[in-house]
């Protein structure tokens, strides 16, 4: 089978913990790392379904070190929008002692309805995703 490698292509997407820079608690970020974030990276950023999280992807990339490139100044230009805002980021899979059931969900109507269906299902699915 002969493959042309130069077809494939990747991206890959984060998840990011807002922090509080003292304690490390989740905390809301009031989507204002998001809206400062599309100031600078457009649509590289995005809000997710709890308040305590951003999310990022890199643009379609052709290889490797140029996800790695998309990636590393992704994460540098969240972390410096975040810490301009008072916050901390993180990355982990899951936050190891903030609790799923004080956190916000963001007020967009897709957020709604996932939680009115899914109910605690929804609101417990706290996890911070990598996704290449």
């Amino acid at each position: 089978m002969n493959l042309n490698y130069k077809s494939f292509t990747l991206g890959v997407e984060e998840e990011y913990m807002v922090l509080d820079p003292h304690s490390f608690e989740l905390k809301s970020h009031e989507q204002r790392i998001v809206h400062e974030g599309q100031k600078v990276i457009r649509d590289k950023v995005k809000a997710e379904m709890h308040q305590a999280v951003v999310e990022v992807g890199t643009d379609i990339c052709s290889d490797a070190d140029e996800a790695f490139k998309d990636v590393a100044t992704l994460r540098k230009t969240i972390a410096d929008l975040a810490g301009g805002l008072g916050f901390a980021m993180g990355a982990s899979g899951t936050h190891p002692f903030s609790h799923w059931e004080s956190q916000l969900i963001t007020d967009h109507i897709r957020y709604s309805e996932i939680v009115n269906e899914l109910q605690e299902a929804a609101r417990s699915n706290l996890i911070f995703g990598l996704h290449v």
